[in-house]
């Protein structure tokens, strides 16, 4: 552990972090029960350089997590080790707030820490409802103790806001979610019976609130709008949907969030029947982002079926040729940022060693 510490503090990260891909499966699980026994040793070395050494630490737990994720080991522990991936998040976290005030370095590590956590879905890890009569208390997701540390942070607050919607914008074969469940009800009175009533806000509600916060936010605001977009459709409100989506798509700077937007809404348009509005939002998003597939085999399947099968043809071979691996942000969006996450990495390296 030393070793690979004092390698990837050295700005040896690939090497250090490909030492313990090699080491294999079992040797990376059980290395879960070394943090604490060995980092902390390490970080303690040398009191001069012990709040970046606790940064070290904590950035290379967070990558060979990332390796477990990967090999589909995330939720695994072995016999002599009952940890998971979010123990070790959580021993990491716990180190970051060791080093004093709320600095860049821990914001990155946030950041990092929500795509890695994104990508396997474990939402509730990153955001869990309070429940004041859990005995003992259930720890905090890690995204509401990010925003302990940051407070009001768009950024954080948007990855808050995305794990407790993404429990609940899930589809069944490209088709709504549910319609919106009955609310609960709650006599505002207080008493049994009687006609005078308000509805309880699920959880669903709440999550939908958090992300409706952040729309006119200039760092977020898009990405949110796409977000509580893609929830509204999910649970089959085709009209707010449309509403906060064409937003999304007249604001949108990013290539991606543009395209995602104006997929959604050829979607949308698609399944309500309507061709000419769907072949509109569909060819708006080919403009955005040519040839991606999501978009390319829609938009052909409605050509094909307006009768113009040349141009179909034309639609669905040119995806092929030209994006035959094609990344579609479409196929991403139930995975939070975990498309993002090489990047977020880099830019944890670069705070790590600057």
């Amino acid at each position: 552990m030393a070793r690979l510490l004092d390698s990837y503090a050295s700005g040896q990260f690939d090497e250090a972090v490909q030492a313990v891909a090699k080491a294999g499966d079992s040797v990376g699980k059980n290395l879960r029960a070394h943090w604490s026994l060995d980092a902390l040793p390490w970080v303690d070395a040398d009191p001069a350089t012990r709040a970046p050494r606790l940064l070290v630490a904590a950035a290379f737990a967070l990558e060979t997590e990332n390796i477990r994720a990967e090999r589909g080991e995330w939720g695994t522990t072995t016999t002599e080790v009952r940890c998971q991936g979010t123990c070790v998040l959580d021993w990491a976290q716990a180190r970051l707030a060791e080093r004093g005030p709320a600095d860049s370095a821990e914001h990155a590590w946030y950041l990092a820490a929500a795509a890695l956590a994104g990508g396997v879905r474990d939402w509730r890890y990153l955001q869990r409802p309070a429940n004041p009569r859990a005995q003992p208390p259930i720890l905090a997701g890690l995204m509401d103790r990010a925003l302990e540390r940051f407070p009001d942070d768009p950024r954080v607050r948007l990855e808050q806001a995305l794990a407790a919607v993404s429990r609940f914008a899930v589809t069944i074969d490209g088709e709504h979610y549910s319609s919106a469940p009955l609310p609960g009800v709650i006599n505002i009175n207080g008493m049994r019976g009687g006609t005078l009533s308000a509805p309880r806000p699920t959880a669903r509600d709440q999550a939908a609130t958090m992300l409706a916060a952040l729309v006119d936010d200039p760092v977020v605001g898009v990405e949110a709008c796409i977000r509580l977009g893609y929830l509204q459709w999910a649970v089959a409100d085709d009209e707010s949907a449309r509403a906060v989506l064409t937003r999304a798509a007249a604001d949108a700077k990013e290539t991606d969030d543009r395209y995602l937007a104006e997929f959604l809404l050829g979607w949308i348009a698609m399944q309500a029947g309507d061709a000419a509005a769907a072949i509109r939002h569909l060819d708006a998003a080919l403009a955005a982002r040519p040839d991606s597939q999501s978009a390319a085999v829609a938009l052909a399947a409605l050509t094909l079926q307006q009768g113009d099968a040349t141009r179909a043809y034309d639609i669905a071979q040119s995806s092929l040729d030209k994006r035959p691996t094609d990344v579609d942000p479409w196929r991403l969006i139930l995975y939070g940022h975990h498309p993002r996450l090489p990047g977020l990495i880099a830019q944890l390296r670069k705070q790590v060693r600057p």
